[in-house]
């Protein structure tokens, strides 16, 4: 499964640590008011992931693979879910995950709390490869900005946006930040800003909320959180196996 994406550097920017950049022309506030129906949203310092149980987390590999040295360095790590701190107790990175200046593979990791979340319904593993085409939220705390101008500021308010995927392959679903006005825009539209790596796509059917991807790094010619960026999400769906039996192991 382990296979290396490679992307020019000259024109193309990898950008990890992406909250979230949204159309210019739409007013925040809803924005804001979009993120308060997903409570799912889970905080680390310096990224984001998806309660996916009572005591499991859904992230990437490279958020997991910085809380795991901060746990083994004995630092004091917590997440918050709904208002409320929890510390953690263990991370399960991907074996497989890998990360490079041209390329990222596997990029998925789980994170266990002490204790158990009561208060949040968790959000399912989406497991069928229908998602082309699917009209997604994204949720995310990190840079605000437009797609004129990029991310600007950190304000540590929660955001949600709409966007629809145009593809997927067997590591990655990818979708574009169009502009207002294009063909294909929504009507929340927006991607990830620095700040919302391990973020969630949900896709909601049967008034059931599904996990489809969950946020990784992006590719743009003329800047980051920029119209026209593409932005790529872990294809959950190809790590369901992986996520259940590791739960499973690791409880």
């Amino acid at each position: 499964m382990k296979k290396i994406i490679l992307f020019p550097i000259v024109v193309i920017g990898l950008i990890l640590l992406q909250s979230l950049v949204v159309r210019d022309d739409v007013p925040d506030a809803k924005f804001i008011e979009l993120a308060k129906q997903y409570p799912q949203i889970a905080h680390f310092a310096m990224g984001e992931g998806t309660v996916i149980d009572s005591s499991w987390i859904l992230t990437v590999g490279h958020i997991g693979r910085d809380l795991k040295r901060d746990i083994t360095n004995g630092r004091n790590t917590a997440v918050t879910c709904n208002g409320k701190k929890y510390d953690l107790e263990k991370v399960i990175v991907h074996p497989d995950f890998d990360d490079t200046p041209r390329g990222v593979v596997n990029d998925i990791a789980l994170v266990k709390i002490k204790g158990s979340i009561k208060d949040i319904v968790p959000g399912n593993i989406y497991r069928d490869k229908k998602e082309t085409g699917m009209d997604i939220t994204i949720v995310g705390m990190g840079d605000i900005g437009t797609g004129l101008k990029g991310p600007k500021v950190w304000d540590k308010i929660t955001r949600a946006a709409t966007n629809k995927i145009d593809g997927a392959d067997s590591l990655w679903i990818h979708f574009t930040f169009d502009a207002p006005g294009s063909a294909n825009v929504t009507k929340l539209e927006g991607v990830s800003g620095p700040g919302d790596s391990g973020g969630p796509a949900f896709f909601e059917v049967n008034s059931k909320r599904y996990i489809v991807g969950i946020s990784s790094h992006q590719r743009s010619t003329n800047g980051k959180g920029r119209y026209g960026a593409v932005e790529y999400y872990t294809r959950v769906s190809t790590f369901y196996n992986w996520i259940l039996q590791s739960m499973k192991e690791k409880s």
